[in-house]
């Protein structure tokens, strides 16, 4: 039962989510291959908004 909940949520965040984790992704492949730490952090932090959004 704990698995369908998981993949319920990770559904729903990736269904509402998925702007976000674009413009991340593209950022990070953007810069390939020095990533470095905080360098999309307008991005991520959108993301985790939205993430955070969708789980509660």
């Amino acid at each position: 039962m704990k698995e369908k909940n998981n993949a319920s949520l990770f559904s729903r965040i990736l269904v509402n989510c998925s702007a976000q984790a674009k413009e991340y992704g593209c950022c990070i492949a953007s810069k390939l291959p020095q990533v470095e730490r905080d360098m999309c952090l307008k991005e991520f932090l959108a993301l985790n908004n939205c993430m955070q959004k969708v789980v509660k």
